[in-house]
């Protein structure tokens, strides 16, 4: 019997370092693909722009389509398939809300991939998840409508995870992706294989956030696919069709931001949803008028807390001979103490020319609030934040007129971009009443700005009294009208001054 030879490290031939040997693994391998081959093909007959997404081996990925483009289909491809692949494993959809991600994606994708590719899988209604035979499962949920939805995903372990509409939502999504999900995405089952987290969505009044920075390309680490729905040979002639319709019967339409949005998915805002009329024509200024006189100023500074959000602050100004209100500094930044937030008014009050005469506070820390006046001595003045909508509209009246001028420097930007993208909330296209400014997008400096809007008085401003220059023509008047009322008022002291019409007609 001849014995097999040992190499260096003291295996014999055909042996591995754990025990396995050549043999058991080709075994394996065989079995895993014949294991492979059993798997249904769903990516069959699918276009190339869909194949490509689904198979592309980036872990964070982003698909930004117009409407029509098979964005849900695919997703719900997506899911399948890896679903399929890993026997086991948790796949997720998110939406807004659990009857929109029910309405998207349950009845009228996954239950048709399952019936057109014979998957048997179980569906079940009320947790909303549909399991494979394999023990992989799909789940569907909303998490916009309730933050403890969000909650409830910590300490899960998912393969791939999609996330609807992903400009649309009030949470903050970036958060959701690498505060809750990102941590999920590793699981030990798939030999330390990471999970995939997929962006999806369309253009929407939101260009702020996790998926519009990805779109722009400002956020590394993800990789961006687009396309039309003219590259969806299911819809693309209807697609033309439609188009060609609008150009002829509705071309006005063409140039509304809801046309940008849905067929040339374009980050537009829709103006008549915008919370502040800002227009940088009107509303901007390069300076402040050098006429004036500079004992006439009053300066407020508004101040809005936050912590996990900006603690922001806006400067304005206004003159008793002027009826304008000028933004004269900003500032705003995150995880600021109350002791930053003091130090920081100290440097406006310290500024020799624009000292605030006000500092106008948002209240609802009243406890923090006054301890920072115990211990700086800041006269600090507490906001009215009743009717804020109320006193929105009316400081909408003043940016319309452009009463309102903002100093057009680089650190007062950020508050008129912040003017620019904020919107009221929404049911579909329509302003939801009662109106309230949409929680998913900045309005720290904004705050700060209608705090300080609110305590100036540039309306009720009088017009400067004229000098005239000496031995002119409207001197010599000024004169002579001096004069004679001087002599009026001495002939009404004498009681000299006749009674009217007692000199009777002297026509």
């Amino acid at each position: 019997m001849v014995k097999s030879k040992k190499d260096k490290k003291g295996l014999r031939s055909g042996e591995m370092n754990d025990g396995y040997s050549s043999r058991s693994i080709l075994e394996e391998y065989a079995a895993r693909i014949a294991r492979q081959k059993a798997i249904p093909d769903v990516l069959d007959y699918k276009f190339p722009q869909q194949v490509a997404f689904i198979k592309d081996p980036s872990k964070q990925k982003a698909l930004f389509c117009t409407r029509r483009s098979a964005k849900s289909y695919t997703v719900g491809l997506y899911l399948v398939q890896e679903a399929l692949q890993n026997p086991g494993c948790n796949c997720l959809f998110i939406g807004l809300t659990r009857d929109s991600a029910k309405s998207i994606i349950w009845k009228d994708i996954l239950t048709v991939i399952d019936r057109k590719h014979n998957l048997k899988a179980s569906f079940n209604q009320t947790e909303l998840a549909m399991t494979l035979a394999n023990g992989s499962m799909i789940k569907i949920v909303g998490i916009n409508a309730d933050q403890n939805e969000m909650q409830k995903l910590l300490g899960r372990k998912f393969r791939l995870v999609c996330i609807d509409e992903a400009s649309m939502y009030t949470i903050d999504v970036r958060n959701l992706v690498y505060g809750i999900l990102g941590p999920a995405m590793v699981d030990p089952n798939f030999e330390g294989d990471r999970g995939t987290i997929c962006l999806t969505g369309t253009a929407s009044n939101f260009p702020r956030g996790l998926f519009y920075e990805i779109t722009k390309g400002e956020e590394g680490g993800w990789k961006l696919f687009q396309w039309t729905a003219f590259d969806n040979p299911y819809v693309s002639r209807q697609w033309g069709e439609a188009l060609e319709q609008i150009r002829i019967e509705r071309p006005q339409y063409m140039e509304t931001p809801q046309y940008k949005q849905w067929y040339l998915n374009k980050w537009v805002v829709d103006e008549d949803k915008l919370v502040y009329r800002f227009d940088l024509q009107k509303n901007l200024s390069k300076c402040l008028p050098m006429a004036l006189y500079p004992d006439g100023w009053t300066f407020v500074l508004g101040v809005d807390t936050g912590w996990e959000d900006d603690s922001a602050f806006v400067l304005s100004g206004y003159h008793i001979n002027d009826s304008f209100l000028y933004i004269i500094k900003c500032f705003k930044q995150k995880k600021m103490t109350f002791e930053d937030v003091a130090l920081k008014i100290q440097e406006f009050m310290r500024d020799s020319l624009y000292a605030p005469h006000k500092i106008i506070i948002d209240g609802a820390n009243k406890q923090g609030v006054e301890s920072m006046r115990f211990r700086s001595a800041i006269p600090f003045e507490y906001a009215d934040k009743q009717d804020k909508v109320t006193f929105i509209e009316l400081c909408n009246s003043d940016l319309i007129q452009g009463k309102i001028k903002i100093l057009d420097t680089p650190e007062n930007r950020p508050l008129w971009e912040e003017m620019s993208g904020l919107v009221w909330v929404t049911d579909g296209d329509k302003i939801k009443y009662p109106k309230k400014e949409h929680p998913s997008l900045p309005n720290h400096l904004t705050d700060a700005f209608i705090y300080a809007w609110r305590c100036g008085y540039h309306y009720a401003s009088i017009a400067p009294e004229k000098k005239i220059i000496k031995y002119t023509p409207e001197w010599h008047k000024q004169q002579a009208d001096g004069i004679w009322d001087r002599e009026r008022e001495y002939l009404e002291r004498r009681n000299d001054w006749p009674e009217e019409g007692s000199l009777g007609d002297l026509g």
